[in-house]
């Protein structure tokens, strides 16, 4: 365990601290900004544990953060859709690149096409994508983070279906 590395995962749990705080914004531009700075922190994380296809996702992901305070649309989702493939096709790597580029367009199919359980269950399945990359890149932020937030949605849709079920039941009754 070096020095490098060390500062390598604390890059990384500044991005994973950016990300949480972010979600505490009570306003959605400050979320998306606070959300858009934890995504560069990502990037450079990435970069240094030299994971180029994740990085770019990331600088990616922190721009359509910040256009997406302005623009919204199935256009402007699927322009950045696009934009991962290209990238994901350019910067590729190895077969484990797949996983984030799949774990962004399910979050970005998730965030501008779903809703309810079926928008949940896109955004745990980027959760779990990014999870298993994260593991295999050696981001130990990224592994906790992405575990979180599997845990956290898969608790809410849990929930949410049970509540629906309830709903359903008393409603034939």
């Amino acid at each position: 365990m070096s020095l490098e590395w060390l500062g390598i995962q604390l890059l990384g749990g500044v991005a994973a601290l950016l990300g949480v705080l972010a979600f505490q914004c009570r306003h959605d531009i400050r979320m998306l900004v606070m959300l858009s700075g934890s995504c560069l922190v990502w990037s450079l994380h990435f970069l240094l544990l030299a994971q180029p296809t994740a990085a770019l996702l990331n600088v990616i992901t922190a721009v359509r953060n910040l256009v997406g305070i302005r623009c919204r649309g199935a256009w402007f989702a699927s322009g950045f859709i696009g934009l991962y493939l290209v990238t994901g096709s350019y910067s590729w790597q190895s077969v484990w690149d797949i996983l984030p580029v799949v774990a962004v367009i399910s979050g970005s199919v998730g965030v501008f096409f779903l809703a309810g359980l079926p928008r949940r269950g896109a955004l745990l399945i980027g959760s779990l994508l990014w999870l298993v990359f994260n593991w295999q890149a050696g981001s130990i932020p990224g592994v906790l983070v992405m575990f979180a937030d599997g845990v956290s949605n898969s608790w809410r849709i849990y929930r949410l279906r049970r509540q629906a079920q309830r709903s359903e039941l008393s409603d034939r009754g």
